[in-house]
């Protein structure tokens, strides 16, 4: 073979090696760093969603409500978290809830429950889940308690089990009047009668 010709041929192997490095080392390099930075970038937006998320959520920790009225009555409610309702501003849903109803001259009644509904301008509460209250000598425990300052009622609704230190009774409502501390037990069907269990 000529050595023009075999020259010719290494020198454009050469060329190919020398271009195919070339590429390689700077504009192979410079497509990863541009596709790293996507993925960083992608990462960070997520990041920033969740953190936008949670904000959203608006969750306050160790929540305290106190109301007084004119006659000294007090109405405490702590949650260990809550969280505001963004379509109901007035509305705050409890977590982990205790309750204090005080009247002056009578009982403190304690209520208990793992969430609550609480309205900010009426007080009026609705507790859900393993509700329990007690008063004076008297326990109930419940899946839902409403009460409602305006009636100066409070219901206790479903699976009602109600305990003093000589009964024990099962209904599926409990009404306690605010006021006169008036206590009505009954089903929600007439022929359905109360259970009740008595040391008598």
């Amino acid at each position: 073979m000529d050595t023009k010709k075999v020259f010719q041929y290494g020198l454009l192997i050469s060329l190919i090696v020398i271009s195919f490095l070339f590429y390689y080392k700077y504009f192979r390099e410079n497509e990863q760093k541009v596709e790293n930075y996507k993925s960083e970038k992608v990462l960070e937006e997520k990041k920033f969603q969740i953190n936008e998320n949670s904000d959203t959520k608006n969750i306050i920790e160790n929540l305290k409500y106190i109301s007084k009225d004119l006659f000294g009555n007090t109405y405490t409610v702590t949650a260990q978290s809550a969280t505001l309702k963004e379509d109901k501003l007035n509305e705050i849903q409890l977590y982990e809830v205790n309750a204090e109803i005080y009247k002056e001259n009578q009982e403190i009644i304690y209520i208990y429950s793992q969430t609550a509904n609480y309205n900010k301008i009426t007080n009026n509460t609705v507790f859900k889940k393993k509700v329990n209250v007690k008063y004076a000598d008297q326990t109930i425990d419940s899946d839902i308690l409403n009460l409602n300052f305006k009636d100066n009622l409070i219901e206790i609704l479903e699976n009602v089990y109600y305990v003093n230190k000589d009964t024990k009774i099962k209904a599926d409502k409990v009404e306690i009047d605010l006021i006169y501390k008036k206590l009505k037990i009954s089903m929600n069907n007439k022929k359905d009668k109360v259970n009740i269990t008595s040391k008598y």
